[in-house]
């Protein structure tokens, strides 16, 4: 089946990997020591690394970079939109229902590290690490390099560690929110490889468009709440920004030319 490639074969094993930690992890009640171990690394190595790759797991900025792909590889962009709805509903549901107290209101906020706005409820899951953890299964799915699904996991594995670094979450909303977007990205993924997705010249350009918006809010009205994350923010708001309008640009000139 078109489906059961090596990549969804990785992003199984992932999902496995993952549910197996989360369950030792409360199976033998430590998950307030790792806590306490992981986000420790915060005092040591300062905060301007952890708030930058805690700002990469953020909806907006992933959602903005999927115009890189929505000219040469709409099916990502396709399958990045129905897996974002997919963990948006999920995420919000487990958090309004659970209402698991976050680290800052259980920890004396003395004893942790808290690096930008300190959060106290709705903790699981770390919906930073479903995000990013959905996109990387998108891009393991789609792309062969070794390389590049190395890089991919590594970096939504830090993204996922940053959470804790920086007192927003528990070990374990972080790995259940790494299972959770491993999830999200084969659902997407299926749905989009079983029954296709819209290849209209129009749809892509609204899509593309949109996308665009994005960026320019992402640029000029979104507060990422890690001031030492913002010119990250604007690196790569205005070079998805270019890259886009490039993109609508060469659409529009592609659908116009197969109109004539």
């Amino acid at each position: 089946m078109k489906y059961i490639n090596t990549g969804n074969r990785l992003n199984i094993f992932l999902a496995i990997l993952f549910l197996f930690l989360f369950i030792i992890v409360l199976v033998f009640g430590i998950n307030n020591l790792i806590f306490l171990d992981i986000n420790s690394l915060g005092k040591v190595s300062g905060s301007f690394l952890w708030s930058n790759l805690t700002f990469l797991g953020d909806t907006l900025p992933v959602c903005a970079v999927m115009v890189l792909f929505i000219r040469k590889m709409p099916d990502i962009v396709w399958s990045g939109l129905i897996s974002t709805i997919l963990a948006t509903l999920i995420v919000n549901i487990l958090k309004h229902y659970l209402d698991i107290p976050r680290p800052a209101s259980v920890i004396d906020k003395n004893i942790i590290n808290i690096i930008g706005p300190a959060l106290y409820a709705h903790s699981f899951p770390s919906g930073h690490t479903v995000t990013i953890f959905t996109f990387t299964g998108l891009l393991i799915n789609r792309f062969r390099s070794a390389a590049l699904r190395f890089i991919m996991i590594l970096l939504a594995v830090l993204v996922g560690i940053s959470r804790i670094v920086v007192g927003a979450h528990w070990p374990e909303d972080v790995l259940g929110g790494a299972v959770i977007g491993m999830l999200c990205s084969m659902a997407g993924i299926y749905i989009v490889s079983k029954y296709g997705w819209n290849k209209s010249s129009r749809v892509q350009l609204t899509v593309c468009f949109l996308l665009i918006l994005a960026d320019l809010y992402m640029i000029f009205f979104y507060d990422c709440r890690y001031p030492k994350a913002v010119y990250l923010q604007l690196v790569l708001g205005i070079s998805a920004l270019i890259y886009g309008a490039r993109e609508f640009y060469l659409l529009f000139e592609n659908s116009y030319i197969r109109k004539q």
